[in-house]
């Protein structure tokens, strides 16, 4: 299949290392607005027979393209995946898959009306190690509570306390911290879970009108939820998951690394299996198999999925005070 990466930033890196190790996977072009960044991302991974575009209206007009991953600003997700739609190609799409609800329904109305393929590239619910999770679940008993933390301090917010303007602290690329790392639990969360009974949210707004950290607080009839996230400090990082007969604990949940069963009376059991270097590699094979296959929705990272997830970052962003161009 061939595919067009959208956007050279390190996130597409991880995706193309993988992603060579796929043999479906080729690489036909990439997607940068400066003709030299193309040629250094190219170069980096040792590939001198990819096109070049400098816009994706020309991504759009290249039959030979059959999909497209889209790792460009939170901000061009719905308008990029949009253009690509109705040009006949499949959509791989970051997370979060859109700005927001009304821009994820603008997304998945055009995938219908192209019969066109889009899934939200969250990697995480592609991993074995979700597999073994949603199998170990069990062990838990009647599940109770769910902590998901991911703290991890910017080095671009270094840059932002010394004047300068990373597009990581900016509302007009639809960034913050909450979309950013936060994302990764909630996903989790509402993947295993589903859709909460409501949302409370809290945390630090930075000058410019983005979250550095907060925390989410989702509640279910007969469970609760907390998501806490920051991009301006560092923490430990590990999620659990408790429950009546004991709790799964989780080594960085963008990943899974580590997962391990701890019954109430001590006893610990692992359950991860290996950590792959190219995680990145299981969703690229289940999006192309799909595909082919001529599905139009993924049923591990399926549309009604990322609009939970996305109606969660709404009201949570609402009640944070973080508003982005595409809310007004």
């Amino acid at each position: 299949m061939n595919f067009v990466i959208v956007g050279t930033n390190f996130i597409s890196d991880t995706l193309l290392a993988a992603a060579k190790t796929v043999s479906e996977f080729t690489l036909y072009g990439v997607c940068s607005r400066a003709t030299e960044s193309g040629e250094t991302f190219l170069a980096k991974h040792a590939i001198s027979d990819a096109k070049i575009f400098t816009n994706i209206e020309q991504v759009c007009a290249d039959e030979n393209v059959d999909a497209v991953y889209i790792a460009a600003p939170n901000s061009l997700h719905k308008s990029y995946a949009v253009a690509c739609l109705n040009a006949g190609k499949h959509v791989l799409g970051e997370k979060p898959a859109a700005a927001n609800s009304q821009e994820l329904a603008a997304i998945l109305t055009a995938a219908k009306h192209n019969n066109r393929l889009y899934m939200e590239a969250m990697m995480t619910t592609h991993l074995p190690n979700f597999t073994v999770l949603r199998q170990a679940i069990e062990k838990i008993g009647v599940p109770r509570k769910y902590i998901g933390q991911y703290s991890q301090y910017s080095s671009r917010y270094d840059k932002y306390k010394n004047g300068e303007r990373p597009n990581t602290f900016l509302p007009e690329f639809a960034n913050g911290a909450l979309v950013d790392l936060g994302v990764y639990p909630l996903y989790i969360l509402i993947a295993l879970w589903g859709a909460p009974n409501s949302v409370q949210a809290s945390g630090v707004l930075l000058e410019t009108g983005v979250d550095g950290a907060g925390d989410v607080l989702l509640n279910y009839s007969d469970k609760q939820a907390v998501i806490s996230y920051s991009k301006i400090s560092q923490g430990d990082n590990f999620t659990e998951i408790q429950g009546e007969q004991g709790r799964i604990r989780i080594e960085a949940v963008s990943l899974l690394k580590r997962m391990q069963f701890i019954a109430n009376d001590g006893t610990v059991e692992e359950l991860s299996q290996p950590f792959d270097e190219h995680f990145m590699r299981h969703e690229v094979t289940h999006f192309i198999a799909i595909a082919n296959a001529g599905q139009l929705e993924s049923p591990i990272n399926t549309h009604q999925l990322s609009i939970s997830v996305v109606d969660v970052l709404d009201k949570a962003r609402q009640q944070l005070g973080v508003s982005y161009p595409a809310d007004l």
